[in-house]
């Protein structure tokens, strides 16, 4: 998405076409040109945006060699994209202006008018945009392949104040505290309040009664790193519901509570256990005797044979076959369809009438059902999307320094 805003950063606000007389070759690129209509362009271009920005404008000889080595350096990369048989489709172009369109907060025709307002063309638009894919395409392709994260670089990251600031969830924790000499032992009290939760009651109830804070116990909505360390060591590791074993402090002792946590990373996910037995029909046993079997299948363990033992001697799934057709926990967007749609519908401890799936005939049964916090993967997706990025831009930089460096560029003196 940060790629469509450049673009249309860059683009929406391009001035009408110079010109004829402006012209003239201003630099040759290998065995292409960059015109001084270009140039002139891209330098107005610049200072409406600016303008329209509060940003201060170089002066017009400082504007133009930045502007010159974007334009090298593009049409170097343009080259390289009609040497490759790179090709942009007008589907992919369309679906392209259309997310444009879209993250500005405007349909396909509010964009359009938006432009033509401004006195430029709608065709040259999508064709510089067409330019910009071409050119990711390229830089994605010779850039890509050199980057390597490792786990160890992605834990470091994540263990920065930087990364739990940026991608961390607040949270919400309460504490029970024993104070230094206190008559109260804290793991006697600990055990007894993790019997409690289980139990169903609620941690005020043990806050009110046990905790030696003189308060509520409420830490109230922090980040990570605003907690003191030794919190911050056993909260990161917690799930929402959990209580910490003690944690020795100058004041006592602390069981601190995750009572909830928030944020754009916090993700939670509808889980199921799933167990099944899949039958694939074949020449031996086509489509009709498969469903025969399967529902002959149900009735035995419907009768009191065991499941497991049943998919064992005929599942024909070796993924699961071996644990008595267990699939053990998956979310949405795992399965087949049909298969998901067999599984969301069913009660726990219920087999499914036979159905076909893509794969063959299944029976299926849903023994449990949770909501698993993805909060940590979710932060680990978007770390590593960061770090990459951010070896991209390093990368990308680099090679286009090499590109120009190999590159015969010959900018013509100004008249």
């Amino acid at each position: 998405m940060d790629f469509l805003t450049r673009i249309f950063a860059l683009l929406l606000f391009a001035s009408s076409v110079f010109a004829q007389e402006l012209d003239r070759v201003a630099v040759i690129v290998n065995d292409g040109v960059v015109l001084e209509s270009d140039i002139q362009q891209k330098m107005s271009e610049f200072k409406k945006n600016a303008t329209l920005n509060g940003q201060k404008i170089p002066s017009d000889e400082v504007l133009r060699e930045d502007v010159l080595d974007e334009l090298i350096i593009s049409e170097l990369q343009l080259q390289i994209a009609d040497k490759v048989g790179i090709k942009i489709s007008d589907e992919e172009l369309n679906v392209t202006v259309k997310r444009l369109a879209q993250q500005n907060n405007l349909d396909i025709e509010a964009f359009i008018k938006v432009v033509e307002e401004r006195g430029d063309s709608y065709s040259e638009l999508r064709e510089e945009i067409r330019k910009s894919l071409k050119i990711n395409r390229v830089q994605q392709g010779r850039i890509q392949n050199k980057i390597q994260i490792s786990r160890e670089e992605l834990d470091n990251f994540l263990n920065t104040e930087e990364a739990q600031n940026q991608l961390g969830p607040e949270l919400k924790v309460k504490q029970i505290l024993i104070r230094n000499n206190s008559s109260q032992e804290a793991q006697a009290i600990y055990e007894k309040v993790l019997l409690g939760l289980a139990d169903g009651i609620n941690i005020d109830n043990f806050i009110s009664e046990l905790s030696e804070d003189n308060g509520t116990g409420d830490l109230g909505w922090r980040k990570l790193p605003a907690f003191p360390e030794l919190f911050s060591v056993s909260l990161k590791n917690m799930k929402i519901g959990e209580l910490s074993e003690p944690i020795k402090s100058g004041a006592g002792e602390h069981l601190l509570f995750l009572e909830d946590k928030r944020g754009p990373t916090v993700t939670f996910e509808k889980q199921w256990d799933v167990r099944h037995i899949l039958l694939i029909p074949n020449r031996i046993r086509p489509e009709d005797a498969s469903e025969a079997l399967i529902t002959e299948l149900k009735k035995r363990i419907q009768s009191g044979d065991s499941f497991a033992d049943v998919a064992s001697e005929y599942s024909d799934d070796p993924g699961s076959k071996q644990e008595g057709g267990n699939l053990g926990w998956a979310g949405e967007g795992v399965y087949d369809d049909e298969f998901e749609r067999q599984m969301i519908k069913s009660n726990l401890n219920e087999l499914t009438d036979p159905f076909l799936s893509q794969f063959g005939w299944h029976i299926l049964e849903v023994m449990g059902t949770r909501v698993e916090d993805k909060t940590k993967e979710k932060i680990e997706d978007r770390a590593f999307s960061y770090l990459f990025n951010r070896k991209f831009e390093e990368e990308l930089e680099t090679d286009l320094q090499e590109l120009r460096a190999d590159a015969f560029i010959e900018i013509k003196e100004l008249d």
